[in-house]
């Protein structure tokens, strides 16, 4: 049986760089206090995409690759098909009715305000692996 040993110089840099990297740490994850007078932005949620058929979601994604810019492009053209697609704002949103996973990707069929249908989206929580 071979032993390999390290040599002296390898040994003591490996220790100080993980000394330095645990009193680093904690000091790297304190955040600054805000500057007094300057306003905080509040995070702007985005609108979810959402369509009246699971079908015409995949559809949608499929022929718009997914980019988000391609499809809110699409949605807003009144001459293009939108497949019974629309955004909706987090405020309109009520919950999750439904949850179904395709080929590892996971749709969820969203209740929404002022409608008795589930409106189906990509699901913001990761299929969970088989």
């Amino acid at each position: 049986m071979k032993r390999v040993l390290a040599a002296p110089g390898l040994t003591l840099g490996l220790t100080l760089g993980l000394a330095l990297g645990l009193v680093a740490g904690p000091a790297a994850a304190q955040k600054k206090p805000p500057v007094r007078g300057a306003p905080e932005k509040a995070a702007v949620p985005a609108k979810v995409v959402a369509c009246g058929s699971l079908a015409n979601l995949r559809i949608l994604m499929a022929e718009t690759g997914g980019d988000q810019t391609a499809i809110k492009a699409r949605l807003a053209d009144p001459k293009a098909d939108h497949l019974g697609c629309a955004r909706f704002g987090p405020d309109r949103i009520e919950g999750n009715a439904e949850r179904v996973v395709i080929g590892g990707t996971a749709y969820d069929c969203l209740r929404v305000k002022e409608s008795s249908l589930c409106r189906w989206a990509l699901s913001g929580v990761p299929a969970e692996a088989p």
